[in-house]
């Protein structure tokens, strides 16, 4: 075989197209340049097959091989891990910052200054007990001091609820990208089929797969064939190749209502999954909550079910301007008591407050060991408060809680009781005393006296707390100093979520600056690729000119 002019033309042919291919992509990055997730991509070029002659081998032009995307697996996958990171302070940061504004003392009505302006008109009325002025500053400055607890109870209450919305619609999200990650997985390996990977829809997927890292703690695991499975970290699946595992959400009768999240596993039974969830702005809404947004709530009840008590405790020690004693200045704390759903008996346990003034406003649990043995511990405190046995009759413990058991508990059944459950949001005057500001007790030896006003402005520098539990006359910490606590725990998170958020921020921005020199587009490069590019398909073109000069030569000969 020899040389001729039709395989010239054919070199220069495949030259044509090779280069008309690569400008093409070329020009694909240019105009990708700001397309997030976008990865940059090459065409591969090599020799095409030689062909023999009598003096060797000659080459027969290019021939384009693939089209590649510029893509770290490896950075890919840390990418995804300290997204988790990301999304879960992002949450605690915002939500911490939403309990800062809540709790604000510095704007507007301050539960501190609320507290201080109480005791402040208690302590005008023990100056001058039988003052028509001085009685109804105090009536009012307590009605003020409800209606802040009213405020901040039911704002946390509210906050809780939006972050229970939130995981429900973040739930309706991830759905929505595991389903989509699995359509993409169904239609990569096809589209590979051609012969050219598809870049385009690896790149939608991978964005995808980002997206859903920032709300779950997700482990990526590629197949061979071109498909993409993702799992939590502890294994449970999310996208199996085309199946997906979707996530629900149902209400946790134990927790107020509030939503768990499951889900449907390979044989179709519902899984709670709500503590296998490790990281991502779903593990941040958990947390916030169930755990700081409730810590809150339950110290801000238990603060003011703790001054209804004390007050209370004194008021009723008191003399009134009509000679009436043992009046309540707010409305008594009931019990509320929650049995626990796990519960298999049919037993139930009803729990009275025998004793408004010495019962504790800690979180009590109490829990049966047989149809007429239970053991109650202190939830707030971790002590054990001891071991009853129910005999018929109603039995009296911690100070002043009633219990009665009807039915037929069994071994392990669990109720949840407590004064505080809440009493911020619940917290209100003595319906008596609004309607007769004669009954407010400021005496205790006489109507005229105003010694037991002095006693209950003299409750603001008692100390009523040991640690975080109740502990009435025997306590180091005021009123003011419990309160001042919850502050400090909601500035030390907040700090130390903004501190967290900050450094993942900064660790996020590194991650992706890696990428784009890996996977991100360079306009400076492709300007001088689609130059080089160019001039190599003019030259091609060249090629065939000259080829047609030739044939003119041949033809001009015969």
């Amino acid at each position: 075989m020899t040389s001729n002019i039709f395989s010239i033309l054919n070199t220069a042919k495949l030259g044509l197209q090779s280069q008309q291919l690569a400008i093409e992509v070329t020009g694909n990055n240019v105009a990708n340049v700001q397309t997030e997730g976008y990865s940059r991509q090459t065409v591969t070029l090599e020799p095409n097959t030689p062909r023999n002659f009598n003096l060797g081998q000659i080459g027969t032009g290019v021939r384009a091989t693939g089209i590649t995307r510029s893509f770290d697996q490896f950075l890919f996958n840390q990418i995804l891990s300290e997204n988790q990171s990301l999304g879960n302070f992002t949450v605690r940061r915002d939500v911490f910052e939403n309990l800062e504004v809540l709790l604000n003392e510095t704007e507007g009505v301050s539960l501190n200054g609320e507290l201080s302006n109480f005791f402040s008109a208690l302590g005008d009325l023990a100056n001058n007990p039988t003052g028509f002025s001085e009685r109804s500053n105090v009536i009012s400055a307590g009605a003020s001091l409800t209606q802040t607890f009213n405020k901040l109870g039911n704002s946390l209450t509210e906050e809780r609820l939006n972050l229970n919305r939130r995981i429900d619609d973040e739930v309706t999200q991830i759905n929505g990208l595991i389903t989509e990650i699995a359509r993409l997985n169904e239609i990569i390996p096809n589209t590979d089929l051609t012969g050219f990977a598809a870049n385009d829809l690896m790149d939608q997927r991978d964005q995808l797969v980002k997206e859903l890292s920032q709300k779950l703690d997700i482990t990526r695991i590629s197949s061979g064939d071109g498909q993409m499975n993702l799992t939590l970290s502890d294994g449970t699946p999310l996208v199996l190749g085309n199946r997906t595992f979707t996530l629900s959400t149902q209400a946790n009768s134990n927790n107020s209502g509030l939503l768990d999240i499951s889900i449907q596993d390979a044989g179709g039974a519902t899984v709670n999954i709500t503590s296998a969830i490790q990281g991502g702005e779903v593990r941040g809404l958990l947390d916030m909550r169930d755990t700081e947004v409730a810590g809150a709530l339950d110290r801000l009840d238990r603060l003011a079910a703790s001054i209804v008590t004390e007050v209370n405790r004194v008021h009723q020690e008191g003399i009134g301007l009509d000679g009436s004693t043992g009046n309540d200045f707010f409305t008594v704390l009931s019990v509320t008591t929650a049995a626990n759903s796990a519960n298999s008996g049919t037993g139930s346990v009803t729990i009275a407050n025998a004793s408004p003034t010495t019962t504790s406003t800690d979180k009590f649990r109490l829990t049966f060991t047989s149809a007429t043995d239970f053991d109650v511990v202190n939830l707030t405190t971790g002590q054990s408060v001891g071991s009853f046995t129910y005999a018929g009759t109603p039995i009296n413990l911690d100070g002043g809680f009633a219990v009665t058991v009807t039915g037929a508990p069994t071994a392990g059944d669990v109720f949840d009781f407590s004064t505080s459950a809440n009493a911020a949001s619940g917290m209100s005057m003595s319906t008596a005393l609004l309607a007769d500001s004669q009954i407010l007790a400021a005496g205790q030896n006489g109507t005229g006296d105003g010694d037991n006003a002095l006693a209950l402005a003299g409750l603001q520098t008692r100390g009523v707390f040991s640690g975080i539990g109740f502990s009435s006359g025997t306590g180091t910490a005021t009123f003011d100093d419990f309160y001042s606590g919850i502050l400090n725990n909601v500035g030390n998170g907040a700090r130390s979520a903004q501190t967290l958020a900050q450094q993942q921020e900064g660790i996020k921005l590194q991650l992706d600056a890696r990428r784009e020199s890996i996977s991100g587009v360079s306009i400076d490069e492709e300007m001088i690729n689609l130059i080089k590019f160019q001039q190599a398909f003019q030259a091609s073109a060249r090629m065939i000119s000259i080829v047609d000069e030739m044939f003119d030569i041949l033809q001009n000969q015969i």
